[in-house]
């Protein structure tokens, strides 16, 4: 066969065959799951709380109201084999390590936020920290997700 008859063999083929494919009779598209189940299964799996900068920090410690917070959400996640703990700043912080103010969060904060998980029995191993922009938030704001298993004891 010579090259230019090849050519145009493949190029026919490749016109006629090429087209969309079709569902063979009787195929069904995939349903997605109803989002109530992925919701439930969202809140046997994860708790979470979000707290405001303002007054999160004395210094580099955790305020009173910020103990308090953290610790009902440690105790609403008692029934969870924790997998992961994520500390997730949102919003306008500054993250440069520099200052002392309600907006600042310094490696000393974060270590503190880790200290008070690793004291209530979250591993240490398991803190992690996510930062996330949203240009819809006017306020710096920390929220606490604690992602796990049902314990079955």
């Amino acid at each position: 066969m010579n090259r230019p008859l090849l050519l145009t063999v493949i190029a026919t083929v490749a016109v006629l065959g090429g087209g969309p494919l079709a569902a063979a009779p009787g195929d069904q598209p995939v349903q997605p799951l109803p989002p109530s189940t992925r919701l439930a299964d969202d809140k046997q799996r994860v708790r979470s709380t979000t707290l405001p900068a303002r007054g999160l920090f004395v210094g580099d410690k955790l305020s009173d109201r910020a103990r308090e917070r953290l610790g009902e959400l440690i105790v609403d996640a008692s029934d969870l084999n924790v997998e992961v703990a994520l500390l997730v700043p949102t919003g306008p912080w500054q993250i440069d390590g520099s200052g002392a103010g309600e907006r600042d969060l310094t490696p000393a904060r974060l270590q503190s936020l880790r200290r008070f998980l690793t004291e209530r029995g979250v591993d240490p191993k398991r803190v992690f920290v996510e930062s996330r922009i949203d240009e819809k938030i006017a306020e710096p704001q920390l929220t606490l997700q604690m992602v796990g298993r049902p314990a079955a004891d």
